[in-house]
């Protein structure tokens, strides 16, 4: 899978389990499986951040057509992980909880769709499909890594 594929991929997951999470507010009371989609969520969306920053960013921003695009990205995941940061100290099913999801949907479908619109088809004109390919297999290893996990997760909540 190239770089592009598995960032869409990931996009549609993040997405999915947003949609999953805001069906919750009408239960009342906790949920387990509610919370271990939270969980799901979180960890998605912290490595993909991570694999964004580590492996996709750098090597767009070399580019003038994706430079500013990559800056304000970079804005956007800073408050993504605040969100997620609060998120972790509610549970799903509070209106508090509610109310940061919806900010964190709006803010990633105004980033995925900044991405999915400029920045993956500029990277699909700037890029070579082995170049696409070898940034996928390197975000395939980040993701599987433990160690990459963690690193995200501990790097990510600070």
């Amino acid at each position: 899978m190239n770089a592009i594929e598995l960032l869409m991929e990931d996009h549609q997951k993040i997405l999915r389990l947003i949609e999953e999470l805001e069906s919750v507010e009408e239960k009342v009371g906790t949920d387990p499986t509610d919370t271990e989609t939270f969980n799901k969520l979180h960890q998605t969306l912290r490595m993909h951040t991570e694999i964004e920053e580590e492996i996709f960013y750098p090597a767009m921003e070399g580019f003038d057509v994706a430079r500013q695009i990559v800056e304000v990205a970079y804005q956007e995941h800073d408050r993504i992980d605040q969100l997620l940061s609060h998120l972790t100290t509610l549970t799903p099913n509070e209106n508090d909880f509610q109310e940061a999801l919806a900010e964190l949907g709006n803010i990633l479908e105004h980033h995925i769709e900044e991405e999915e619109g400029i920045l993956l088809p500029s990277a699909e004109e700037l890029f070579e499909e082995v170049k696409l390919e070898e940034m996928g297999r390197q975000m395939e290893e980040m993701k599987n890594s433990s160690k990459a996990l963690a690193a995200a997760m501990k790097r990510r909540s600070n």
